[in-house]
């Protein structure tokens, strides 16, 4: 009698235990399926090229965050500036982009100072567009603090510019764009970035894919 009310503790242990595993799977595939609140799982585009980088994602819904890392000396980049409109254009305030001029090492930082000095200063899209031109277009020379100045002058910006540039007040900001450069793996520019992880190919077309797939 004791040994079969043993082995029927025992059922009912193993029953138990069967259960709770049961339960434990159960709460997990509900976590998967409804997160907490205040949580959103990450949505991926189902059009258009793209590679998932292993960096944490920073997808919010009915967004699209856009890093572009740039050189003004990259006619690639020019090009996609002046195509860039468009995505602003169609998707409006859906999209939210963050510009990271870079340099790569051994080259001056200056032209990366002038255009967060000129941001800082509320002339960050005309001096983008002006340091672009002045390179790419007139071939002039981007670590020479003189050409930086006048660049600045041509869309307005004047001594209050000019003396942070010379007191290097952006350097360590311009650091800190190489370091994010760094920490992306960025080997070629242009390199646009999508909601923190994915590589998106830098063409207008294939961006117009990747945002529109995510935005659906």
């Amino acid at each position: 009698m004791a040994k079969k009310k043993q082995k029927l503790r025992e059922k009912k242990s193993n029953a138990g235990l069967v259960y709770a595993g049961l339960g434990v799977l159960l709460i997990a595939a509900l976590l998967v399926y409804f997160p907490a609140p205040g949580e959103s799982q990450e949505k991926l585009p189902t059009a258009g090229e793209y590679v998932k980088l292993n960096m944490p994602t920073t997808y919010e819904p009915g967004k699209v965050k856009i890093i572009e890392f740039l050189k003004f000396d990259c006619p690639h980049c020019y090009d996609l500036d002046r195509d860039m409109p468009q995505i602003l254009e169609k998707y409006g305030d859906k999209i939210q982009v963050t510009y990271v001029p870079v340099v790569w090492p051994g080259q001056s930082t200056k032209s990366i100072e002038a255009y967060i000095i000129a941001e800082q200063m509320g002339k960050g899209e005309e001096m983008r567009d002006a340091l672009f031109r002045a390179v790419n277009e007139d071939r002039k020379d981007m670590s020479s603090i003189t050409v930086l100045e006048d660049t600045a002058a041509s869309i307005g910006l004047g001594a209050d510019f000019n003396t942070k540039l010379e007191n290097n007040d952006a350097r360590e900001a311009a650091r800190s764009n190489l370091e994010l450069r760094d920490k992306y793996g960025v080997q070629g520019t242009p390199t646009v970035i999508i909601n923190g992880n994915l590589d998106v190919k830098p063409s207008i077309a294939n961006l117009d894919a990747v945002i529109g797939s995510l935005l659906s």
